[in-house]
């Protein structure tokens, strides 16, 4: 199954964990046709090591205000702003986050470096386990 894998810092992570943190806000969003959604979204926490986590994202809002995705995603206005230099940003919807028991290492999802935003990876579904 095609899912995402992506880099966060442990901030926003928590934030999400609580409920606070309802849209994760990136420059782009997942547009593979192979994927099936809502999408399975591992969570590479930065200074880890390891992915500790995951959320389904049923999809992505970008035509929202600059006060919507503050209020959503927990990110001051300046830094969206800052963030976005002009561009449409894509809000990520988080649904249902899970913290791992036990961290799975990248190596596990193939790779050896975590992704710069975020990239595809290959998981087993749930019947090939």
């Amino acid at each position: 199954m095609l899912a995402v894998l992506m880099s966060m810092k442990p901030e926003w992570w928590k934030k999400i964990l609580t409920g606070d943190k309802v849209l994760e806000i990136r420059k782009t969003h997942p547009k593979d046709e192979r994927l099936e959604w809502p999408v399975t979204v591992l969570v590479y926490v930065s200074g880890t090591g390891a992915v500790q986590g995951q959320f389904l994202c049923p999809g992505e809002v970008s035509y929202r205000t600059v006060q919507d995705l503050e209020e959503m995603s927990c990110v001051p206005r300046e830094d969206l702003l800052k963030y976005a230099r002009g561009k449409r940003l894509s809000g990520w919807i988080v649904r249902a986050p899970e913290q791992f028991d036990t961290p799975s290492p990248l190596a596990e999802f193939g790779l050896d470096r975590p992704p710069m935003s975020w990239q595809y990876v290959e998981i087993p579904d749930a019947a090939e386990v």
